[in-house]
Parts: C-alpha cells; structure tokens; sequence
C-alpha cells in the first residue's frame, strides 16, 4: 500500500471517530457503536478499530479462522469492510460471551497477523503471500473477449514478427505457464505452454506405502558402496528448515519452483540418499509434501513438492550447498539480469552475464510437459530475481542458476566463459518484442512480486542529470495542492531528496509533514524513510530509533539498513543479528547498496573476530560491480583480515598500496594499521609510532577511528613515561567522543594512571615543579575519599621537602575546605598550620586552628592540635597563652613545648627543669647525642650561666664533655662549661648564635620530619 493511502485511512478513522463518539466515551458507555475501517495492501489487510487503550483484547489465529477477542461489550460495524471486501481477512462474525465481543474472521492458512496500537486505535494486520498471489494472478489473466463495438483492441504485450499477437500465454503474460495458481483461460481451466488444455495438479500428492510422515519420495534408487551418493541433513533456521546437501567436490546447483514444486538441479549424476530426510521428518513434515528424483544421465535432478507460502535461499558452505526453506520473502542475492543484443556476428540474441557456470542440463517438467535448458552456478545466490518473457523463449525467476524455457525448436542456449547467449535460429523473433527492461512483466506486476520498503531507483525518477529540472517539477506540483494537504506531495519530495542522497533536505521535508500530521510519527513507512536519512545524516541515534518501530519488525529490508545503523554505533553483535535476518532480500538492492551493507557487515565480523564471516562476505563482493571507494575499502579489509592470519607481508603490501588512495578516510585507516603492525613487529620505536600516530590525527576526523587513535596515543604516551601528555589524550578523547569514552573506558583509565602517580610513586620521576603542575592541570581525577585524601597530602609532603610551602599550603587550603569534614579536617588542618609556621606565617597557622575546632575529638587528634596551635603562639611570643594551653600535658612533645616557651620568655629557672627532664639520663649511655638533644644541653648550659650555678655548669661538663668534644656546639660548650668568666657581652653573643640556628634544629626539623616517608 503507498504511502497516501495509509494517511487517507488514517484521515477516514479520524473523521469517523469524530462524528461517532470520543475515544474515551467508548470506554464507559455499554454498547457504544465502533466503526471498523480496512485497507488493502499488496500482502496484507489492515484492520482498524477505533478503541481507547483502556480496552484489554486478544489475537488468536487456528487454522483459517482469526480470532480478536475484546475485553468489553462493544458493538461493532463492519459495513465498510463489506462494501470493499479484504483478500486476507473475509466474513467478520461478531459474538458476545460474558461482557465480552468476539470477532471471527476467516483468513489464508498461512496468514500472519500483527497487532499494535496507533494513537487510540488498534491496528491489526494480516500478512499472506498465498492470498496476494491468487489476486495477482487474477489480475494479469486476460479478459474473455467480447464484442462491445470498441474499435481499440488492447495492445499485446508480445507480437510475433509480421506484427500479430503471439499466442503463447507465458509470452502474453509474462506468467509462468504451468503455475496452477496464475494459468487460466476464458473457461477457467490450466492450459500449458502450447495453450493445450490440462488437468489441474492434485492438491496433494498420494502418499505410497514407502512414504513416512505425509511425505511422498519417489524415484530413488538403490546404490552400491562403488556409487557415488550424496545425503542430506536437516536443521531448523529462524522462520524456516535447511537442507544440507555435503558434496565430495565441486558442484554447481540450480534452484527455482514452478507448479508447487522446487526444483533442484546440481550439474553431478550422484546417486541420491534420503535417510536425512528421515531423520529430520518432525522438521520437514510441515514444509514438504513429496520429494521425487528424476533420472537424468548429466545431473541429479529432484522436486520437492512445497506447501504453501514459502520462499527459497540458496546458499553455499564450501562444497556443501545449503537450500532454506523459510516464511519470510527472499530474493537471489546477485540478481542476473538478461540484455539484448542486437550487433555481431551471431545476430540479435539474449545474453545474461555470468561467471562460473555449471554443465547445461536438459530436463522436461513431468506435470506439464514443458522442456527446460537449466544452467546451475557454482557461485551461490546467483539467480534471476524475476521472470522474463521474450517471444523466442522465458527464463524462469529462480533462487540459483538459470533456466530457460524455449517456446520453439529453434532456439539455441550456449554457455560461454561470461554468459549465456540464448538465440533464435531461422528467423529475427527477437526483434518483434516489446519489453520494458526486456522484461515481459510491468512495472507494476513487479512490484506487486516484492514490494521494497527503501526503493531509492524508483523514487529518482530520471536521470541523475535532470536532477534540478525534476526538483523544480516537484516543487511546483506541491504549489499547486492545498495548504492543508500538501504531505503527499512532500511525501514524494523527500524521497527524491533522500534518494539523490540529499538527507538533510529529506529531513527536513519529513519534519514538515510531521507538523501537520503528528500521527505519522506512528506510520512505519514515514519511520523507515526518516531513519535511513538520519543515518545519512550521521544521525545515528535518531536512526535506530526510527528503524526500530515496532512496525518494522517484519521488514526484512530494514533489518539491513538496521545493520548499517548498529555497526556504526558499534553494536557489532546485533549488526550481524539483523543481516541474519534481512539477508534473504539482499538481492532486491542494487550494487551500490548491496557493498555498502555487506562491507558493515565485514566490519562487525572482524571486530567480533569472527574471520570467516567477514572472509565469506568480502568472497561474495566479487559479484558485485563496486565503486572506487568500495573496492578500496574491500582491499583494506582484505589485508586487515590478512593481518590476523598472519600473513604479514601480505597485509603490509595492501596497506603500503591504500596509503595514498584519494580516500582520505581508507589512506588515514591504512596508514593507522601499517603503524600498528609495524610497533607490533618491531620495525619501529613507541617514539617513531608517537610521531606517525599525532600526524595521523590531523589525516581524518572521525568519531571511532579517531576515539581509537587516541587510546593508542594514551598507552604510548603512559609507556614511555610521557604522563602528561597521555592524560590530556584521554580527556581529548572523553571530551570529544563521551560514548565512545565510556566503551573505552577512557575516565576509568585517566583515574588509574593518575593514582598510580600520586599514590603509587610514578610521579616521583617528575622534578617537583612537574608533579605539582601535572596534578593542578588534571585535579579533577583526584579520587573520593581517604584515597584523594592522602594523595593530596603525599604531595604536599613532597613540596615541602623541597621548600614549595606556598604550593602545599594551597593544596592542603583545598582539601580543608572542599573535600573534607570532622576529625579529618581536623588533622588536615594541623598539618596546613604546620606549613604555615614554616612559611613564617604563624598568625596563619592560629587562623586556621581555631576556624577548624571540632568538639570531642579523638585524644591523639586533639593533642597534636593543640602542640600545633602552642607552636603558632611560641612563634607570635604569646608564651603565657601558649603556656596555659599545656596545662595538665605530661608528654614528651609538651615538655618540649614548654622548654622553647621558657628559654623564649627567659624563664631560666623553669627552662633548666624542664631541659633537664629532657635529657633525662642521656649522658649515662655514653652514645652520640641528636641534634635536639645537643641544642637542649647548649640551652641549659647558657640558663645556668645566667643564673651563675657554676656548680651546675661543671655538673653538665662532667656528665656531657665527652659527647660535645665534637659536633654543633662543641665550641661554644666548652667555653660556657670552663672555669673562666664570660662577660655579659660574650654570654649575649654565644646566645645569638644559638638563636639564628635553633628553629632549624629544633621544631623545624621535627616538622619537616612530618611531612616526609609517608
């Protein structure tokens, strides 16, 4: 069904629900009246009903009834599916059963039905082939003649040569003539090629006593172990069964129906074993009604009698051949099409190019009598996608090979190398056809075979040259309509744009009809259009959104624009899904298209690592007439696949040769993976690969390429210790490609290398300067919690070991206020105002200590705060504050403490007691005092001479002479302990030296020793 008559349906539910009664009244009124809507598609009939959500049904097919049960009492009128009757739903019954109406259609046995919801309606399809081919069928049939005085007869679609019309059928028809289905005469009754009347084949087919399961097999032979045999083997496929037929060699194989029967032909006389066909009799009970050989001395030639509504495929695993039998519809994937020819030597002639033909097979069909020159292919899915009809002869649409049917003696099939050539001997009857693509079907009866859902070469219309010309056409035409129905004419427009490759024109036509129309947005064939032009427009998301409707699901073409879609978002997995199941209609695109899906195809394989899917697709583009561009891109795949079989001279040759195609995308991909193979050899340093690698960056922009260069730069740059430059590779990249970043996890990686750095140790290769600068330009990967925590404070250590205070106070300034709270802030704390007293900032190491007090703190937290906060006074001279802050201390660190507010305040008396404690009984071990403990002694020693406690001064020399006879202060003790005056001057100039050196050696360096070895 087009796309105007959907909306012209949907126009008439709209109009009828209006003047009928709101949706939601239908939900709460007993009996409220529902006018049922139809329409008619080429295999399908859509019912609509118009129903609130609210409304629970179910769809229930059994044989050829249909039955849509609904959860309510509602009265149904189904006059307009009376007035025009549906091909695949007839008879609508209507019955109630407990507040419930049920709907009884009947439908073909092979019906599929299909149900959703559109806005407030209810939409269910019915799908049928069998039923579409009869209408079909009926509809090419000619018309009894009658004399109604109309002087204009119809013009014959063949003539002979004098200008008369032919007589035979499938030549005025183009219709297979012994097709039950299609022949008919003005008295209803077979005929066959001769225009003989013939008795109707039976139904089904009698079943002998040597058949098992339904299933009839005839003319197999016995066979002795010297014969040669080939078996078969059945399996289940998605939507169908497969026969697999293991040949020992190389066999060409021809397939096609005719008459309810498939014919298969492969170009070997083996002897035939059916035991297979036992085995797999549950799979096949179904599908296949008869199996019957026929003798033949060049081949082995067999019919499988089909039930209706199923579709072949023929495809091939080495040298075993795999024919499907499936629901769904295929085509041949490489369509052969005919050519006339007109010049030469041979005269006028039929040619249909092809390579790898098989031996020429003659066989006669045994239900109509008709002769047939079949011609099998070595290459699989190699048929004729239609039937074509010419006044000397037919070929047959088949799934694989070729066969022709002659309509006279005299014609003549020949196989050669890149064809086969079909002529007329004795007269010029080619001449006298009148074909369309020298084919004897319309236009319209072909389309009415498969209807494509993405049919760029009809929507062109013209040639690419008359491109502006037909635009203009186009526009005008849309000028002409209504302001308020113009989306058929847009409609028509955005094909034309989107077939000529103008996505964002399309795009924006579509979004056009879709402010006008906002039920399009559930109308399937407006979806696919969308999708296929926001994946052009590199709108990928967008893109499978559209192509994901559910009312696409059984549209086996736009699985394969799904492939192009999921491969380029990197959904390798459900790319090859979806060629699974859309491959079977390949055959229905064109070159272009067909290399376009089956190079995505090769891609998803060789990043799932599965060569011989991508090896079997790049086989099959030899059979298709390539670009420039595709037949690069199929080089480099072929020697990235190369590559990973390990033959590497081989793949580097290829890449050497793609470097300089003017594909700028293909050159910069053959160069990354010539660079890549060539670090992985060996042949060049990480340095050299750096370099090569960065120049490739400005080669191509592209979205997974350039996410992927980037990553490789990152672990480059990681390895070769270039830290810096490797973190801001992978912000690039996480900035640049967020989704692509998450896939590679680029964030986690930046976070990993940044602890490793700052809590590992990898950062200390770095001069101090560098550490701190590296972690300022990439703060923001610092960890959460006690690991952020303790990174910042190891760098901090670092900065002032090397006197950087300023720049570890700005650290631990940040943790204070951002990052941390409680007893952790607590201490962080300390630690900044210990910075401070270093920097000589005392008044803001007290600053911070009382800005960050915290109740009940734990004992040791609080008691290096309050040492900390003691060394801040010390240093303002505010030694009673800092004395009544050690009240109650007892420890070690306290006695310090109170040792530097005595000897500060001059308080000698207390300053000796408390040093004394200090030293305790240092001298008695007889070992090297520690610099605090020497500084300590020279202190005590200056208090005891101030207080002249000569008797204390030689205590101290007795106890002390042998450990200070060398070292700081060796000097100036043993001129303070000897027996010798000193004058106030020199007591004054021995204290000033102590004072310019007693920080360092005192608190300083005990700080110092806090901030290091963690």
């Amino acid at each position: 069904m087009t796309f105007s008559r959907w909306q012209n349906l949907i126009g008439a539910v709209c109009l009828s629900v209006a003047l009928a009664a709101a949706p939601s009244a239908l939900a709460q009124s007993s009996g409220a009246q529902v006018v049922v809507q139809g329409a008619q598609q080429s295999n399908a009939a859509r019912l609509v009903f118009p129903l609130p959500r609210t409304v629970g049904y179910s769809v229930n097919k059994q044989g050829t009834e249909l039955t849509i049960s609904f959860e309510a009492d509602v009265e149904l009128d189904f006059s307009a599916i009376l007035a025009t009757p549906l091909r695949q739903a007839t008879n609508p019954r209507v019955g109630k059963q407990a507040g419930r109406t049920i709907v009884t259609l009947d439908v073909p046995q092979d019906a599929g039905p299909r149900d959703f919801w559109s806005g407030q309606y209810l939409v269910i399809d019915i799908y049928s082939n069998s039923a579409a081919r009869v209408q079909s069928a009926a509809n090419m049939a000619p018309a009894p003649a009658e004399n109604t005085g109309n002087t204009e007869a119809a013009e014959p679609l063949q003539e002979n040569e004098d200008g008369t019309a032919a007589s035979d059928t499938g030549g005025d028809t183009g219709v297979q003539a012994n097709d039950p289905e299609q022949q008919s005469q003005t008295d209803g009754s077979p005929t066959n090629a001769d225009g003989q009347a013939q008795q109707p084949l039976p139904e089904e087919p009698v079943v002998q006593a040597d058949a098992f399961s339904g299933i009839d097999i005839q003319g197999v032979t016995a066979f002795s172990p010297d014969d040669k045999v080939v078996p078969v083997s059945v399996s289940e496929v998605e939507a169908g069964i497969q026969l697999r037929f293991p040949w020992p060699e190389e066999v060409a194989s021809a397939a096609f129906e005719r008459g309810g029967y498939l014919w298969l032909v492969f170009d070997q006389p083996y002897k035939f074993d059916p035991s297979g066909l036992r085995a797999g009799q549950g799979m096949i009970k179904d599908r296949i009604r008869a199996v019957e050989l026929q003798e033949n001395s060049d081949a082995l030639v067999m019919r499988l009698g089909l039930k209706n509504g199923q579709s072949v495929v023929v495809e091939r695993d080495v040298n075993d051949w795999l024919i499907s039998l499936k629901d769904t519809p295929t085509k041949p994937r490489f369509p052969l099409e005919p050519t006339r020819q007109a010049e030469g030597v041979q005269g006028q002639q039929i040619f249909v190019p092809a390579t790898d033909i098989g031996r020429k097979i003659d066989v006669e069909d045994p239900a109509v009598g008709d002769f047939l020159v079949v011609l099998p292919m070595l290459g699989e899915g190699r048929g004729m996608a239609q039937e074509y009809s010419y006044a000397s002869s037919q070929l047959l649409e088949t799934a694989q090979g070729v066969v022709v049917m002659p309509k006279s003696d005299f014609v003549d099939v020949e196989r050669f190398r890149d064809g086969i050539a079909i002529r007329s001997a004795g007269n010029n009857i080619l001449s006298a056809t009148k074909l369309s693509r020298d084919t004897g079907l319309s236009q319209a009866a072909r389309d009415e075979q498969f209807s494509r859902l993405i049919d760029f070469d009809a929507w062109r219309i013209g040639e690419p040259w008359e491109y502006r010309k037909i635009k203009s056409r186009l526009f005008y035409e849309l000028s002409l309509q209504p302001l308020t129905d113009r989306n058929a004419a847009r409609w028509k427009l955005a094909r034309f744009y989107i077939a000529h490759g103008r996505a964002a024109e399309a795009i924006g036509v579509l979004e056009r009809m879709l402010d006008e129309d906002p039920l399009l947005a559930q109308n399937s064939e407006y979806l696919a259009v969308r999708g296929v032009a926001n994946f052009k427009q590199g709108r990928l998301e967008a893109a499978s959104s559209d192509l994901s409707n559910k009312g696409l699901e059984a549209e086996q073409d736009a699985e394969l624009w799904r492939v192009l879609v999921a491969e380029a978002l990197g959904q390798y997995d459900a790319a090859l899904e979806h060629y699974r199941r859309g491959k079977d209609v390949m055959g229905t695109y064109d070159d272009f298209d067909r290399a376009e899906i089956q190079l995505a195809v090769v891609r998803a394989a060789l990043e799932l690592d599965n060569l011989e899917l991508a090896l079997r697709e790049l086989d099959l583009l030899n059979g298709l007439n390539l670009n420039d561009e595709q037949l690069a891109e199929s080089v480099f795949q072929s020697a990235r696949i190369a590559a990973r079989q390990g033959q590497m001279d081989a793949a580097l040759a290829q890449f050497d040769d793609l470097t300089n195609v003017p594909y700028r995308w293909i050159a910069a991909r053959a160069r990354y993976a010539q660079t890549t193979q060539n670090l992985k050899n060996g042949d060049i340093t990480q340095e050299q690969a750096i370099d090569q690698l960065e120049r490739l960056r400005f080669a191509w922009r592209g979205a997974r390429f350039e996410a992927q260069l980037l990553d490789d730069l990152a672990d480059l740059y990681f390895d070769t210790k270039q830290y810096e430059l490797g973190l801001e590779v992978l912000r690039q990249g996480v900035s640049y490609f967020p989704d692509l970043a998450r896939d590679r996890q680029m964030i986690s990686r930046s976070a990993a290398m940044f602890r490793e750095l700052f809590l590992e140790g990898k950062a200390d290769v770095l001069t101090p300067i560098s550490a701190i600068s590296l972690y300022y330009k990439f703060r923001d990967l610092t960890p959460l919690g006690a690991e952020g925590d303790l990174m910042i404070r190891r760098l901090a250590d670092r900065l002032v070991s090397v006197d950087l205070l300023d720049r570890a106070a700005e650290l631990l300034e940040y943790q204070v206020r951002v990052r941390t709270e409680g007893a952790g802030r607590a201490l962080i704390a300390a630690n900044l105002a210990k910075i401070y007293i270093l920097n000589e900032q005392p008044n803001k190491a007290l600053e911070i200590m009382r800005a960050t007090r915290e109740p009940r703190l734990p004992e040791d937290i609080d008691a290096t705060r309050r040492h900390v906060e003691t060394r801040a006074l010390i240093e303002l001279g505010r030694y009673e504050e800092a004395e009544v802050l050690l009240e109650g201390d007892r420890s070690r660190e306290a006695d310090q403490l109170k040792a530097d507010i005595y000897w500060g305040s001059k308080a000698w008396s207390k300053a000796s007691a408390t040093i004394r404690q200090l030293l305790g009984d240092g001298w008695r071990r007889n070992e090297a005092l520690d610099p605090l403990e020497r500084l300590n002694l020279i202190r005590l020693t200056i208090a005891l001479t101030f207080m002249e406690d000569r008797a204390g001064l030689i205590e101290m020399r007795r106890r002390y002479g042998s450990q200070m006879r060398v070292g700081d202060f060796a000097n100036a003790f043993d001129l303070l302990t000897n027996d010798q005056e000193l004058s106030g001057r020199e007591l004054g100039a021995i204290a000033g030296q102590i004072a310019s050196v007693e920080k360092l050696q005192s608190f300083m360096r005990d700080y110092r020793s806090d901030f290091s070895g963690r």
